[in-house]
């Protein structure tokens, strides 16, 4: 049961793909031809219905096919979440560029995943349930070391924003804090409210139970005053927030659509 030797590099940029040979293009090929066999069982029928048989049956191959490029089904899992997150992540770049200043360019990456969501919804499903410990711990090491690597691209997209921020000096650390514990805490209070807040408003069911019938304008509140907390300038202005987000959903909603329709091989080898 061989797994391809390209496992590590599967969060790199498509352009490595001009550099490999023909054999390895269609080694590429056929482990995005079998995410792409799992992918709807997932979705229609859950967990139970991918399988090792199943996916062979329905690329009309052998399970040694199949065995040759994942381990287990787990494994399967696991690289579909990981183009799942390499597709979050190219929104995410491109949500950097729509930005005239560090703290637009950080507004935009909090888009950018409610478009996620919405654009990509099977995606951000297939996320969530291979965080599920039945499924985590049977997956390799080598496949939970890509899906990690993947994620720090996302963390790292976010972090240069902060990292521009505190050159421009629109973000000052402040007396007895760290560079480094600054970044930090950032990212994992954005991370945290956005990511966080959107599982709670696609799983929860007692959010309108409880009066909150809008989470996504509290998480949007809740992330502005995080920023201004720390003093990240210019500050939160309400009609000019509003007006950006305005114009850069449309555009990352057509980006999120380009991004789908790409294969992005690169992260099911």
């Amino acid at each position: 049961m061989s797994v391809s030797p390209s496992l590590h590099s599967s969060c790199s940029d498509s352009s490595d793909a001009r550099n490999l040979t023909a054999k390895q293009r269609e080694i590429r090929n056929r482990g995005s031809r079998i995410l792409d066999a799992a992918f709807p069982m997932v979705r229609d029928q859950g967990l139970s219905a991918v399988s090792m048989e199943a996916i062979a049956r329905e690329m009309n191959c052998t399970r040694g096919t199949i065995y040759n490029h994942f381990s287990n089904k787990e494994d399967i899992l696991l690289a579909l979440a990981a183009r799942s997150v390499r597709r979050r992540m190219e929104l995410f770049r491109f949500a950097v560029t729509l930005g005239d200043d560090p703290r637009q360019c950080c507004a935009a990456i909090g888009i950018a995943a409610e478009v996620y969501v919405d654009c990509l919804p099977d995606d951000f499903s297939i996320e969530q349930i291979t965080r599920h410990d039945p499924v985590w711990q049977k997956t390799s090491p080598d496949r939970r070391e890509v899906l990690a690597e993947c994620e720090q691209q996302c963390i790292d997209c976010l972090s240069g924003v902060i990292g521009a921020a505190l050159a421009s000096g629109d973000l000052v650390v402040g007396k007895g804090v760290s560079r480094d514990a600054l970044v930090q805490q950032i990212v994992f209070g954005l991370w945290s409210l956005v990511y966080g807040g959107l599982v709670l408003e696609s799983t929860s069911p007692s959010l309108g139970r409880a009066g909150i019938s809008q989470p996504r304008t509290a998480i949007r509140r809740n992330c502005n005053a995080l920023l201004d907390d720390i003093g990240w300038r210019p500050l939160f202005d309400p009609s000019a927030y509003k007006k950006f987000v305005s114009s850069i959903t449309p555009k990352l909603r057509r980006h999120a659509k380009s991004v789908l329709e790409q294969s992005l091989e690169d992260v099911s080898s």
